[in-house]
């Protein structure tokens, strides 16, 4: 005879930290259910639990306003009365860096842990689709369950709640899914004897068909919602109707009670692989509008992850090494900010207006850190402390050796200026204007430079712990210094020494008025601002492409929509303007400028486009290095229309439906198909849209094209174009939901509020680069990962007066092959140590090669939680070898030999996060 079922009641609440309310207007709701709740602990002994949302920042945010009430918080998650975790904050999943969702574990847990033990299951109930490589997270974490709604479900083969889910690297999690009202089934609303048993009939015809075991998960919350003081009184009415044991339960008790019945029965579950990102017949899923709803925030996301984790906190481990200290708190609190900003209401873009001016705040402050820390880092090194541009250097943020040319400002000291008034001072005039100057490396070689700007009587300041900032008349050049090799994860150093001219310099970069080439590519405007490149290295050409799309759209800050009656105009429709801005011998650039004829907007029934049209102003810099073999792209758009999409499209020709998209530790490939029976799809239409990262390639047999962008993250490839490639620059919508979107019939994703600035209107400015290569160059992927990087992480320059006594060639790390992606370099959580972090996209065994300039003390292989495992040999003190495994993370924990002696706890010892 079957078990009776087991409902297990899990009281909740969802709370979206920011959305249709700003964070302090909603805080104070939190404030007030948490007190309610505890309020019901301390009166009702028969309210067994509640579990806060997965997420640790809730008891931060209620710390700060009730620190009287905290202890009584503390008791009751040291008592397993509240669930508190694994998070810190419930993110989106694909508009931020798999590292930030790593990070993001790891502050959930030193925030919990003051006050218990954080749940270990993968608590993801609302994030709009899941990552491929999620599974993988968690197992790094030993988190073995996921629990998920969205970007599954309604689809042949998806009416079950329990599954296996794996990643690409074979890691499995028993993944639970939600019904499709998702976290808020359970929750009652009213106390009311025939309410209860109402719900307990519905959970039963719903639950019981979905369960593979005796138990069912039943979510009773909501949004916001405060905690039902008479859910046991309503759980005796459900049970007394025979359907099963309705029980107040505990995540963790629920997905024990799973556990061990398949492990006794031996049940077999179906297994389910990669990204989660359909179900758009379940629920409300992927709300894809989000990728590119107010672009500005990706691009300041990417901008303040890419500081963070390649600028600042390698260089914080270098100085750390070289004892200047403290600065790791500061990394922490950056990236406490950070974190806040990851919500998936926050960077998805689709709150209220003050939630996303609030987000912009968070950012600046984010990157005020990260620049803080770089500059104390390389200030520690190299002091600027004397007058004259004596000394340049550079850092370089990548694991292999960087060619590109870097940007260096330089000032030559002209006079002292006064600040306030002193009539016994008299200032000194000022000196003359140089005529000329060159550059040397460390072994006397001269280096060429290119400059971009020149300024006679610029302003310089000169800042001292011990004084006033000094105020100084410059002599100010902006330029290129055509640097070569600078070692991996290192620095370089460069003397200026004036002379009687400027030097003149040749190479092999040719510009014209309407072309570039080095000896890797070849770039033509054409009449319309399109361009044809040739790549040189396959000799193979791309024609027409890079022209620009404007369509209006018709939804709201969750969903692109089209208007019924929609008008796409392109550029190919108008006339350039092109004008040579550089010519070398490092740079070349061409300046495009356009004007689009575009609507102003949507018609009053928001059916078609406004016939009112205005100009829409384009500016895209096309950038051509003499060394480099992709194309630096910058655009800028003077935005002054609505309700519309504008988008870059690169129609290469290329016979593919398949798309590979760089994701979070993997790339993921996608095809891409022209929607059946879209009218069959009642809640959301399947979207055209995907997420990325870093960027997005395309292959055609021996051909390929990769465009990587910084903070871009939403592309099309075209199924009416086939081989186009469309990425969105700017999306811009005044609603934060509606309810007429031909895209979304199923009605609100939201509250229909008005949010007029996701308009964006205003300068925006967009960058990416267009890289050609071959499809073997692709797999092997060495190339274009070195491509990306160079693009994404140029080196760091610091000007430093007078003489340095730091040995700054103690410093430096080597990965190979080029192929393995670096993830972070980091101190330890622990502080014992530091964590270099990297993963193998590609469908081979690579055998990953690490080479240190400083010697290596000891080396092991370590868990995203960086709870250790096996001690990896070091050879001649300063290298390692490891296999790394298709689609594998890697995680080390390096001890050099200035910090070994620290180590107190066994090498296996888990370590404190």
């Amino acid at each position: 005879m079957p078990a009776k079922p087991t409902y297990h009641f899990i009281s909740h609440s969802h709370w979206d930290r920011e959305w249709y309310k700003p964070f302090e207007t909603f805080r104070l709701d939190l404030v007030e259910m948490i007190n309610s709740l505890l309020d019901i602990f301390a009166n009702n002994p028969d309210y067994k639990h509640f579990a806060l949302d997965g997420q640790t920042v809730i008891l931060e945010d209620y710390a700060e306003i009730m620190p009287e009430r905290t202890h009584e918080l503390k008791q009751l998650i040291q008592a397993g009365k509240i669930s508190i975790g694994p998070w810190y904050i419930l993110p989106d999943e694909f508009l931020v860096s798999g590292e930030s969702t790593i990070r993001n574990l790891h502050f959930g847990r030193k925030a919990g842990e003051p006050y218990g033990s954080v749940m270990q299951i993968g608590y993801i109930p609302d994030s709009f689709g899941h990552l491929a490589m999620m599974p993988a997270i968690l197992r790094g974490f030993d988190m073995d369950t996921a629990i998920v709604y969205r970007g599954f479900g309604g689809e042949p083969g998806q009416e079950k709640s329990e599954y296996r889910w794996r990643s690409p690297d074979g890691s499995e999690v028993l993944m639970f899914h939600l019904p499709p009202n998702g976290y808020g089934d359970a929750y009652i609303g009213s106390k009311n004897s025939q309410t209860y048993r109402e719900k307990a009939e519905e959970l039963k015809e719903i639950l019981d068909q979905r369960a593979t075991t005796p138990h069912r998960l039943c979510m009773n919350g909501g949004d916001h919602h405060f905690p039902e003081e008479y859910l046991p009184e309503a759980l005796k009415v459900m049970s007394s109707t025979n359907h099963g044991v309705f029980l107040h339960s505990s995540i963790p008790a629920f997905v024990q009670a799973v556990k061990d019945h398949l492990e006794r029965e031996r049940t077999p579950l179906k297994r389910i692989e990669g990204e989660l990102r359909w179900g758009f017949r379940y629920a409300f899923a992927v709300q894809s509008g989000v990728f590119s709803a107010r672009m500005y925030l990706k691009q300041a996301n990417h901008a303040c992850e890419k500081l963070l984790t390649r600028y600042a906190e390698p260089l914080a481990i270098w100085a750390e090494l070289a004892n200047r200290k403290n600065l790791n708190k500061m990394l922490a609190q950056g990236w406490r900010l950070l974190l806040q900003n990851h919500p998936h209401d926050s960077i998805c873009g689709c709150s209220v207006d003050s939630v996303h001016r609030e987000m912009v705040n968070r950012f600046e402050k984010c990157e005020q850190i990260g620049q803080a820390v770089v500059e104390k880092s390389l200030h520690h090194f190299f002091p600027d402390k004397e007058a004259g541009p004596e000394n340049i250097f550079l850092f370089n943020p990548l694991f292999r050796p960087a060619n590109r040319p870097v940007e260096v400002a330089m000032e030559f000291f002209r006079k002292q200026i006064l600040v306030g008034l002193n009539p016994n001072v008299h200032p000194e005039p000022a000196a003359a204007l140089i005529s000329g100057f060159k550059i040397q490396d460390a072994d006397g070689k001269e280096v060429p430079f290119q400059i971009t700007s020149h300024e006679k009587n610029g302003h310089g300041l000169r800042y001292s712990n011990d004084s006033y900032p000094s105020k100084q008349l410059v002599e100010r050049f902006e330029l290129l210094l055509g640097a070569q090799n600078v070692p991996s994860l290192g620095f370089s150093s460069y003397r200026v020494e004036q002379s009687e001219s400027f030097p003149a310099y040749e190479y092999n970069l040719r510009s014209g008025k309407n072309f570039l080439e080095n000896n890797s590519l070849r770039v033509e405007v054409k009449a319309d601002g399109a361009l044809d490149v040739l790549d040189k290295r396959n000799n193979q050409w791309l024609k027409g492409i890079h022209v620009f799309e404007d369509g209006g759209d018709a939804g709201d800050e969750y969903n692109y929509s089209y208007p019924a009656e929609d008008r796409l105009i392109t550029s190919t429709q108008t006339k350039c303007e092109i004008n040579l801005k550089e010519n070398g011998p490092l740079r070349a650039v061409l300046e495009i400028k356009q004007k689009m004829k575009i609507p102003s907007g949507l018609a009053p029934s928001r059916k078609s486009r406004s016939s009112e049209m205005i100009d829409l102003k384009i500016s895209t810099e096309i950038k051509l290095y003499h060394n480099q073999s992709w194309i630096e792209c910058e655009t800028t758009v003077e935005n002054l229309a609505k309700d519309h999409r504008f988008r870059v499209l690169f129609p290469t020709g290329f016979k593919t439906n398949s798309s590979y998209a760089d994701s979070q530790f993997c790339i993921t490939k996608r095809t891409h198909n022209p929607i059946e029976n879209p009218q069959n799809y009642l809640i959301e239409v399947p979207s055209s849209v995907h997420p990325m990262q870093r960027g997005v390639t395309i292959l055609d047999h021996d051909r390929g094209l990769t465009i990587a962008t910084a903070g871009l993250t939403e592309y099309e490839l075209k199924t009416d174009d086939p081989g186009s490639l469309a990425i969105t620059l700017l999306r811009s919508v005044g609603r934060l939901s509606g309810d007429d979107l031909l895209t979304r019939p199923g009605g609100e994703a939201g509250w229909i509020t008005e949010a007029p600035e996701a308009q964006c209107l205003g300068l925006h400015t967009f960058k990416y680069a267009i890289i050609p290569h071959s499809a073997s160059e692709f797999f092997d992927y060495g190339f274009v990962n070195e491509q990306i990087e160079s693009f994404l992480l140029p080196c760091r320059a610091q000007r430093c007066g007078g003489k340095h006594a730091m040995d700054f060639n103690r410093f430096g790390l080597t990965l190979n092959p080029s192929s393995l992606v670096t993830s972070a370099f980091k101190a330890a959580e622990d502080s014992r140590g530091y964590v270099l972090r990297f993963y193998n996209p590609t469908s081979a065994h690579v055998q990953g090669r690490l080479e240190s300039v400083r010697p290596l003390q000891q080396a092991f292989i370590t868990q995203l939680n960086e709870r250790d495992g096996e001690r990896i040999p070091i050879e001649n003190q300063n290298q390692l070898q490891i296999k790394v495994a298709p689609c594998q993370i890697i995680s080390l924990r390096l001890l050099f030999n200035h910090d070994i002696e620290s180590q107190k706890t066994s090498p296996t010892q888990k370590s404190g996060v």
